[in-house]
């Protein structure tokens, strides 16, 4: 999936708490276990890496295009 404007994940996955802080702050990581961020506010899932996280946000911008197109799923 490509950009989507207003959908952006922040710190590239890196993992957030359950109120959308960065949980390692000073460090550049995407590693542990936290939450991925989206520029919307919407926040994933709680999910063990950065990977899980990106993958959770190609779903969140592939959702939120087929709600735009007036899809379900």
């Amino acid at each position: 999936m490509s950009r989507l404007a207003g959908h952006e994940l922040w710190r590239e996955g890196a993992p957030h708490t359950s109120k959308g802080q960065l949980i390692y702050r000073g460090h550049i990581t995407t590693g542990g276990t936290g939450h991925g961020r989206c520029s919307c506010g919407t926040l994933s899932p709680e999910l063990p890496s950065g990977t899980q996280r990106r993958a959770w946000h190609r779903e969140h911008k592939a959702q939120i295009t087929r709600d735009q197109a007036g899809e379900t799923r």
